[in-house]
């Protein structure tokens, strides 16, 4: 009977867990609230049975590369903390990257990845159709609110819907049928749809970016000129769809700029991100190396306020409202170093997998991940946000596993290492 039970227990972590779990997280991220915190939980659940109950772990060479640029950023955060002091709260999200250390070595261990895919992309397209339900919902009660709340913050809600529409675009790509390509069509547009109503410039312009680097990869690398046509004529529709937000986000910007130069728009959103800008460069000169201690930009907040005049809504920031800002003034220059060091170091990963040939689309989608988030960074950090931290590390975690398959004639690194 143990025996038995021990020959079970893959395949229920497996099949009955493990893929539709991931299927659960994106299909319901923007549909039901804090739905992604449960299904995160059972994933990373999973992964620790992985990481106790196996040995040799099954991991390969570039996996120690790939956790140790997860790891990278909360540890170049520490010297400031010890020199500064600070809030170990500011450390929460940061160090939560740590948790996919443990995810990649279950995937590794239990998940089929052809299975895996096919619930991935099955996942994002369906998440981005509920998406669009829930963004049209939205807007008909309130017409003039950005969509969003109660899932999460607009600009957060904007940033997964990025994601969403970049795998559902991947997806088209692959091998498979018909309907499955036109699903991963709809879902995409529909993911558009959501990221038009957050009204958020920033996840805008991640996708769009995000969405070029993917065409341009996969369509001069893609055999198929019928499918780099019709992805083609996709993000044509897509860019319709997000032109009218373009347009209007591109007036407010400028109006807003303007009016602040003339001494007029201090209380707008730009005015108050300018003053941000200028509190946190002013900060920076005077502590370049570590910054001000992680968690301490409030405090830099409420000293200019105490000078100034400032509205209650900027007495209440905690950050700067822009990574890199936020990072150069907390943690400075070694901050910041190990902020490019994680991306681009990511980056980089998935382009040598792209360049290998192997999972050319997988590795292309966390190529135009890693980019729209870097850019969808600049008006708010994916730190402010547990739903923007999760769903960012466990896309790239998926796509890293699925981009660096086993070798067939390898099971596992213990085994290689005794041939």
């Amino acid at each position: 009977m143990g025996g038995f039970l021990a020959k079970l227990h893959p395949i229920i972590i497996r099949f009955a867990l493990l893929e539709w779990s991931v299927f659960a997280f994106y299909s319901s991220i923007l549909l039901v609230k804090n739905s992604f915190g449960l299904f995160a939980g059972v994933l990373v659940s999973l992964s620790l049975v992985a990481v106790l109950g196996r040995w040799p772990w099954q991991v390969l060479p570039l996996d120690h590369v790939f956790t140790g640029l997860l790891a990278i950023f909360p540890l170049l955060m520490v010297p400031s903390l010890l020199v500064n002091g600070g809030s170990l709260d500011y450390f929460d999200y940061p160090i939560r990257a740590l948790l996919y250390i443990p995810l990649i070595i279950g995937l590794r261990s239990y998940a089929e990845p052809r299975v895996f895919e096919d619930f991935l992309f099955r996942g994002v397209s369906t998440g981005g159709l509920f998406a669009a339900m829930f963004s049209v919902h939205s807007l008909i009660l309130a017409p003039s609110e950005r969509v969003g709340l109660p899932i999460t913050n607009p600009i957060a809600f904007g940033q997964i819907a990025a994601i969403l529409a970049l795998l559902a675009l991947a997806g088209m790509f692959r091998n498979g049928g018909r309907l499955q390509k036109i699903y991963c069509g709809f879902g995409c547009l529909g993911a558009v749809i959501a990221v038009y109503a957050s009204g958020s410039a920033g996840a805008l312009l991640g996708l769009v970016f995000g969405a070029l680097v993917q065409l341009v990869l996969l369509g001069r690398s893609s055999k198929n000129r019928v499918h780099t046509k019709n992805m083609f004529i996709l993000f044509l529709i897509s860019a319709a769809i997000l032109l009218p937000l373009a347009v209007f986000k591109y007036g407010q910007i400028t109006s807003e700029i303007t009016a602040f130069f003339a001494g007029k728009g201090m209380g707008t959103s730009q005015g108050q991100r300018l003053i941000a800008m200028q509190i946190a460069l002013q900060s920076f000169f005077q502590h370049p190396l570590l910054g001000i201690g992680p968690g301490n930009g409030h405090q830099v907040i409420a000293a200019y306020c105490s000078a100034n005049l400032c509205t209650d809504q900027f007495q209440g920031w905690t950050g700067m409202h822009n990574q890199y800002l936020d990072i150069l003034l907390t943690t400075g220059l070694v901050g910041l170093a190990g902020w490019f060091a994680f991306s681009i170091g990511i980056f980089c990963l998935f382009y040598s997998r792209f360049r290998s040939g192997v999972a050319r689309i997988i590795s292309g989608a966390g190529l135009s991940v890693v980019v729209a988030m870097m850019i969808s960074a600049f008006p708010q950090p994916l730190y402010h946000h547990n739903i923007s931290v999760i769903s960012f590390f466990f896309t790239i975690t998926f796509l890293w596993f699925l981009a660096y398959p086993v070798p067939r004639e390898l099971t596992s690194l213990g085994e290689k290492m005794m041939k």
